[in-house]
């Protein structure tokens, strides 16, 4: 079990491809299985080396140990959390929420709506950004898009 909430972040580094490669399988496989009926580990591993980009990335530390991967991207007019994968055992013990209160936080200072996308068949996803105060704005064919206004 993770240490409570808490939390660094480090800059992705090349190296780290293999670690964010498997967190993706392990994070994602289930909902990518119940969205689209299958995983296809080619398909897949080759969307993941197309999207990563080190320098966009953010390494999650929770006590002194690599377990999730952050991407944000910060615009004049919003906030959009691109990506946010927590290792499945660090997962439901409050980090996740802990990182969006604290994005949450800054959004709040900046006076920033903050945007998020996530898959629609990952329920609990659903059931934090809820929680957590975000409102759905539309969907996709496989995604939900929600909204979150100081």
């Amino acid at each position: 079990m993770p240490e409570r909430a808490a939390y660094t972040l480090r800059a992705a580094l090349p190296e780290d491809a293999d670690f964010l490669w498997q967190l993706r399988q392990q994070a994602l496989r289930p909902h990518v299985e119940k969205a689209w009926g299958t995983w296809d580990d080619t398909k897949q591993r080759k969307y993941f080396d197309h999207g990563f980009e080190p320098r966009k990335t953010s390494i999650i530390v929770n006590a002194g140990r690599d377990v999730g991967r952050l991407e944000i991207v910060h615009s004049r007019w919003e906030i959009f959390l691109g990506l946010i994968e927590l290792l499945p055992e660090v997962q439901g013990h409050g980090l996740g929420s802990h990182i969006v209160r604290d994005l949450q936080a800054e959004a709040a200072q900046l006076k920033l709506p903050i945007r998020l996308q996530f898959i629609k068949a990952n329920e609990a996803a659903q059931r934090l950004y809820l929680r957590l105060g975000f409102q759905p704005t539309g969907d996709t064919m496989t995604h939900r898009l929600m909204l979150w206004q100081p």
